[in-house]
């Protein structure tokens, strides 16, 4: 299949109404949102891999809407190679990032990371010096998504404390990391909270969203009310 296949395979898969719906989640994004449910795109994305296509779509994936973007990323999550061949392919989608969506699809379907997290690592702290939003927030969402594991949870904490950015997406990222962090590590999340450089917002955001979660205790759930500032 290629690009201009795959694209008016995307237009028959549109639903207007769909895209009427997600427009209102995804509504600052400079790309066409063409109305594609996600099952749909992981059943196209399986069927490029599949007919060996896979390497040419993301060569030539130009990311000319939410939906190519979101593509981009499922065929990645299936490509197979070392670290080497795929985290240039990682990156050149990062550097069109400028959604949530686009942002969370991407760190979710990057599962190869795992095979050479440190290399993976060094990307992801330059990514957070940038001090760009949308690079800082895939930054702590693939941490969230990859890294929150006994070698590196208190690494994650690390770059909690250390890094900060004024925007809303980079702020929802940081919560939503040190909240899953607390229903596998909540020993360490809270001391981290005890005594954490995040301003009032976030830190206060993450406790919201730990205590709205299921996979915390009631009686950390009561700690936690007690933490807010």
């Amino acid at each position: 299949m290629n690009i201009a296949e795959i694209k008016k395979i995307l237009e028959d898969k549109a639903e207007p109404a769909y895209r009427e719906f997600s427009g209102r989640l995804i509504n600052d994004s400079s790309l066409p949102l063409l109305g594609v449910r996600l099952p749909a795109l992981k059943r196209l994305a399986k069927e490029i891999c599949a007919a060996g296509s896979g390497e040419e779509f993301l060569s030539a994936c130009d990311f000319s809407s939410i939906e190519m973007s979101l593509l981009y990323s499922y065929v990645l999550g299936r490509t197979r190679g070392d670290t080497e061949k795929l985290l240039p392919l990682f990156d050149r989608a990062a550097s069109r990032v400028d959604n949530w969506c686009t942002c969370d699809i991407l760190c979710q379907s990057f599962r190869q990371c795992e095979k050479d997290r440190e290399r993976v690592w060094r990307l992801l702290i330059s990514y957070l010096d940038s001090g760009k939003t949308f690079y800082m927030r895939i930054a702590v969402v693939m941490m969230m998504s990859h890294y929150l594991t006994d070698g590196y949870a208190d690494r994650v904490l690390e770059v909690l404390n250390n890094y900060s950015n004024d925007g809303y997406y980079y702020k929802m990222g940081a919560a939503w990391c040190a909240a899953t962090a607390m229903a596998k590590f909540p020993d360490k999340v809270f001391a981290f909270l005890e005594k954490d450089r995040l301003d009032d917002w976030t830190h206060n955001k993450a406790i919201q969203k730990m205590i709205e979660s299921r996979r915390v205790s009631d009686e950390d759930k009561e700690r936690l009310r007690s933490m807010k500032r």
